[in-house]
């Protein structure tokens, strides 16, 4: 299942970022997000867990190189933090389209559940096969 929606990027520059997500029985655990930058850029792909999306809709969430919470107490729109080598980007993302989205997975797999999902033994040896092959 997809969805796609804007987010806006405030660190390093502001910009209205087109973002796509999608989610697949096979790797339960996980939500792909792929941030189209604009014509004539490589599209950045993230894989993010799923519960930590929905742990940011409520509050504070994640440790490490992503980190997702409400804007403000009570507040719709979501802080996106993602850290990797090359620098930091800090991005709103509308909460309401996230909470939508993640409802349609929960109904796919629901959450504590994902063990049972039909691809999910397949989906993670491709995971570890995948990273046990990549070049360091």
């Amino acid at each position: 299942m997809e969805t796609q929606f804007y987010m806006h990027l405030d660190f390093p520059a502001r910009a209205r970022v087109e973002a796509h997500l999608r989610y697949s029985p096979d790797t339960p655990l996980s939500v792909e997000i792929t941030f189209d930058l604009g014509a004539g850029s490589t599209p950045v792909v993230w894989i993010l867990g799923r519960e930590l999306l929905r742990d940011g809709l409520s509050g504070p969430a994640g440790m490490g190189d992503v980190q997702i919470d409400p804007t403000a107490p009570g507040s719709r729109t979501l802080r996106l933090r993602l850290h990797s080598p090359g620098g930091i980007a800090e991005f709103r993302v509308p909460g309401q389209a996230l909470e939508d989205f993640l409802g349609r997975t929960a109904k796919a797999v629901p959450y504590g559940r994902e063990a049972e999902a039909p691809g999910f033994l397949a989906g993670l040896d491709r995971a570890l096969a995948s990273m046990l092959t990549e070049p360091r």
